[in-house]
């Protein structure tokens, strides 16, 4: 999978995708173009080099080229970077420009398929913003806003499962009666065994292929809309971090069970109705024409370490769903604590003296 990094054709800027018009931007010079133009103009370009003519094009170069020892020279700046070797895009902390970097020509690694960000940098920010504000108890960095250009734009790598099912489920149940005499207090617990059985069918059911980015925050920012999944183009990553996956389909198969079964459980057990307490007994499930698509997913993530702990806070690049802890101040934790005790015992002085001055 070879990856070229787009240039502006008017200024020979780096181009980004830009998740407000679906088009490649150049920020410099502010021109807009569709994926599908660059695409032929590369093609062009290529087809001018096959054919061995002089001709060079600012807009158009071999990326990250790899070194002897295993660093990449940006395309940009022509500074050595580093990058590990999971990932598909970096960026430079020379230039600031994102670095497509050129991959493996092993086609596992090319995704079947990539959602697009919707939200914008600036919403982004804008909105992890207006969550932090009024936090008094955030550090001091959070509060002067400087903690926004740790947010980045990052494409996650995602196994996506589908399959038909036949679940086959066992439940306990109960049933209690209570009643009361002069004499006693009674009651009366009836048990039932529930059989459910049922088929059903699972699309697009999403594990994390990184171990870089915790499963909690991953699963919080679904659900995803799928219906806005469109073909990979290498184009869409102009702008933004993304890594290969680093957890393959058969690792992630466990994880997609669990969820299934999970899933099925709940369908089935909202069907065992008119008893006190439901609990499941035995579980099994069969599946067939089970499928799996790799594919790139958008995500804002902003990370941070405080007090040696870290701390990630992510937006859903496609829907504007956040989740994530942010990290609390203890100094500033102690100050408001001592202040408001200080408050309180004040008014309870007051409180006192003019009660005993009410008893006097």
């Amino acid at each position: 999978m070879d990856f070229v990094q787009y240039k502006c054709p008017c200024c020979g800027s780096a181009l980004t995708f830009s998740p407000k018009t679906q088009k490649l931007s150049c920020k410099s010079c502010n021109n807009e173009y569709e994926i599908s133009v660059m695409q032929q103009y590369e093609a062009d370009n290529q087809a001018a080099s096959d054919q061995d003519l002089s001709f060079h094009s600012s807009t158009s170069q071999p990326v990250a080229q790899r070194t002897d020892d295993g660093h990449y020279i940006c395309p940009s700046c022509g500074a050595e970077i580093e990058a590990a070797d999971d990932k598909v895009s970096t960026i430079c902390p020379y230039c600031d420009n994102v670095v497509i970097l050129t991959a493996d020509t092993d086609e596992q690694w090319r995704p079947d398929a990539i959602i697009p960000f919707k939200v914008t940098g600036d919403q982004a920010k804008q909105m992890l913003a207006d969550f932090c504000h009024g936090k008094r108890l955030l550090p001091k960095n959070f509060r002067n806003r400087s903690y926004l250009k740790n947010l980045k734009g990052y494409y996650v790598p995602y196994w996506l499962f589908t399959c038909d099912a036949e679940a086959d489920m066992s439940f306990h149940a109960t049933r209690t009666r209570a009643w009361s005499d002069s004499d006693y207090d009674y009651i009366d617990t009836s048990y039932y065994l529930v059989n459910r059985t049922g088929s059903m069918s699972f699309c697009n059911v999403p594990v994390d292929g990184s171990t870089h980015m915790e499963d909690e925050t991953t699963e919080s920012i679904e659900p995803f809309h799928y219906e806005d999944l469109t073909e990979f183009k290498p184009a869409y990553l102009a702008g933004y971090e993304s890594d290969k996956y680093d957890v393959d389909a058969k690792t992630a198969e466990k994880r997609a069970n669990e969820r299934l079964y999970n899933s099925a459980e709940d369908l089935l057990c909202n069907t065992v109705q008119g008893y006190d307490t439901v609990h499941v007994k035995r579980r099994q499930m069969t599946s067939k024409t089970g499928q799996v698509q790799y594919v790139l997913l958008p995500v804002w993530l902003f990370e941070t370490v405080y007090q040696g702990k870290n701390y990630q806070f992510a937006i859903n690049g496609q829907t504007g769903k956040m989740v994530g802890e942010l990290p609390i101040d203890t100094h500033a934790f102690w100050k408001y604590l001592f202040g408001f005790t200080g408050a309180f015992t004040i008014l309870l002085s007051i409180l006192g003296i003019f009660l005993l001055g009410g008893v006097w």
